[in-house]
């Protein structure tokens, strides 16, 4: 439907206004996405005889891993999940249990308010036994890279106003598949300017499994 055709688009148009690449920021969904967005993004402003990279594009991942280690946050220890839980259990999973704590795990951390309640004793359990390992190592998983982020810019003013001017543009590609904690972090990126640009199809909604809501893109204009 154009969604990208239409973020780098504007993105070049802002910068051929006078908006500093450097204050420009994308973000989109995979990984895929944004090495496209990258490459598109790089030629449109090519034109405009800028180098490579003049714009900081993103998954919300990266995003979230630089952030917390310009915050000094260890992200030097990423584990896979499925790992960990089979080292907890002493055995390897079946794929219906692990795609069960998978998505529970993700809830608790995204999305509270969609976590399964407290009469899933077991999966609190699990999950409280997994969050002990990670402290034990020292490590995050990935959804922490989006998780820890809100509550670190939150807590510190001077990270906070500093990537908030490496994001004072905040183009968003295939916002219709952002999580709650995705969508947050841009709104805090994007401050009481606002200046963020959004781009979604509901049609093309993909990771509803992956707590995607379309509603969110729909009702967006309301909460800004």
């Amino acid at each position: 439907s154009g969604k990208t055709t239409t973020v780098v688009a504007r993105l070049a148009w802002r910068v051929s206004q006078g908006a500093d690449p450097g204050s420009i920021c994308a973000l989109t969904f995979n990984r895929r996405a944004a090495e496209e967005l990258q490459e598109r993004t790089d030629a449109a402003l090519a034109e405009l005889g800028f180098e490579h990279g003049a714009a900081r594009v993103r998954t919300f991942h990266a995003l979230g891993r630089e952030i917390l280690a310009d915050a000094g946050v260890d992200v030097s220890s990423i584990v896979e999940r499925a790992a960990v839980l089979a080292e907890l259990s002493g055995a390897p999973l079946s794929g219906a249990t692990l795609r069960e704590l998978d998505d529970a795990f993700t809830r608790f951390k995204l999305d509270p308010e969609r976590a399964p309640g407290p009469e899933a004793v077991h999966l609190h359990e699990a999950f409280a036994a997994y969050q002990h390992e990670l402290g034990r190592r020292g490590a995050i998983d990935l959804d922490d890279l989006v998780a820890l982020v809100g509550p670190t810019l939150s807590r510190a003013a001077s990270l906070r106003t500093r990537w908030r001017g490496r994001a004072a543009a905040l183009f968003v590609d295939e916002a219709q598949d952002l999580d709650r904690t995705q969508l947050d972090l841009a709104l805090l990126l994007a401050g009481e300017r606002r200046d963020i640009f959004f781009v979604g199809d509901d049609d093309q909604t993909i990771y509803a499994w992956r707590l995607a809501d379309v509603r969110r893109v729909l009702g967006l204009a309301a909460r800004l």
